[in-house]
């Protein structure tokens, strides 16, 4: 990670950006963008995407943030005054505070990447990122990724190519044979089914992570295996097991618990969802949302696969394939200014390169923000899904790989 203000190019970006933007408009509107991140990453997303939501609302910038990222906003445009006198127009963050009811729009920039962020235009009174922004993008996905699932499944078929690249397996008798491998390492039995129970932050969805154990802890229909320590209770149930390879893993898994977004139903492996995502309502996963339906799920998927069956549609890992297209490729915006995330340590030098030697004036980076905006659209898109027939033109076809 290269935190703000560290390095040689430091200096050199700062006389980048003063004169890539140049001016610095005024008016009583502003943007709020919120900068206390300390990877330069993050700090420069925010600040690209509050530029162009000023732009697109015609408003000044406001930043919130430790020093060394004011020394930066400065010279993106940002005015000096902390206390704006009246509400701001938008609130753009790289940490949003999922719970809070907010009477503003809140764009949240996320990592990896080129460009990627979701927003909540609160229209009929304040709404909180948490409770309302799954069920809005789930309409967006309905609306826009279902409805063109014959179009866009081709493209989805080469991203989940691209995203299963750290696993190996090919056929299902190399799969048995790993499954085989990683049930006597581990000591479980191979005739049950397996569940593997991904990693929680600490702190969030505790509860439902605590349900989880005490579920496994008086199970004997499955093998269980927790990415995190916790108490094992016996013989078939491994903590703290975070050591095992994809290739391992995924042969072993028939049905994960997350807690939050998962992409394996994509390749079908079906997933108990017990925590927050913005895709969570896409029909990907199956959403727990209190104990008693993680009880009720957990019950469910034991028993099913414990008789050879799945509690994995068809439909589903459809779903699951087009979500992980949306969220690994339509929602990330290809822009000339921002260098992509893994660039680094390297990303101040890239990025003054940048941005002494491409214009603004149509970077799909500003092009993008403005439909978000005007649309209010739940997320960044790459893609214009209001004239599919562009679309087509647009979306490069590939081999199945089912």
């Amino acid at each position: 990670m290269r935190r703000v203000g560290d390095g040689e190019y430091f200096d050199r970006l700062l006389r980048a950006v003063r004169l890539h933007w140049g001016e610095n408009p005024g008016g009583d509107r502003c943007v709020v963008a919120e900068v206390f991140d300390q990877d330069i990453r993050v700090v420069v997303r925010t600040l690209m995407v509050a530029k162009a939501v000023c732009g697109a609302s015609q408003a000044r910038l406001v930043v919130l943030g430790d020093p060394e990222a004011r020394q930066l906003a400065e010279v993106f445009g940002a005015a000096r005054d902390l206390q704006p006198t009246t509400p701001p127009v938008a609130l753009v963050t790289g940490r949003v505070d999922r719970r809070v009811p907010r009477e503003i729009p809140v764009v949240h920039v996320h990592g990896n990447g080129t460009l990627q962020a979701y927003a909540l235009f609160p229209e009929d009174g304040p709404s909180s990122y948490h409770e309302d922004l799954p069920g809005r993008v789930a309409a967006f996905f309905d609306d826009h990724i279902w409805q063109n699932r014959d179009l866009i499944a081709p493209s989805a078929e080469r991203v989940a190519w691209q995203a299963k690249s750290d696993y190996e397996v090919r056929t299902d008798t190399e799969r048995r044979q790993l499954r085989s491998y990683g049930c006597a390492r581990l000591d479980l039995d191979p005739g049950l089914p397996t569940i593997v129970v991904f990693g929680h932050v600490p702190g969030e969805d505790t509860e439902l992570f605590e349900t989880t154990a005490e579920f496994a802890s008086t199970d004997d229909l499955a093998n269980w295996i927790f990415l995190d320590p916790t108490a094992s209770v016996h013989s078939r149930m491994k903590c703290g097991v975070d050591d095992l390879s994809t290739n391992i893993l995924w042969s072993l898994a028939d049905v994960g618990v997350a807690f939050g977004g998962s992409h394996l139903p994509a390749f079908g492996i079906p997933v108990i969802q017990a925590g927050w995502s913005e895709g969570s309502a896409c029909g990907a996963t199956h959403v727990a949302r209190s104990v008693p339906e993680l009880r009720t799920l957990l019950e469910e998927a034991v028993a099913r696969h414990a008789k050879g069956d799945t509690i994995l549609g068809p439909e589903q890992r459809e779903r699951a394939r087009l979500w992980l297209w949306l969220s690994r490729c339509a929602s990330d915006v290809p822009t000339q200014l921002l260098p992509h995330w893994e660039h680094g340590a390297d990303y101040a030098r890239v990025l003054a390169v940048n941005l002494r030697y491409v214009e603004r004036d149509g970077d799909p980076l500003f092009t993008s923000v403005q439909r978000m905006w005007e649309r209010r659209d739940p997320l960044l898109t790459r893609f214009d899904f209001r004239y599919p027939t562009g679309l087509s033109t647009t979306l490069t076809p590939a081999r199945s790989t089912r």
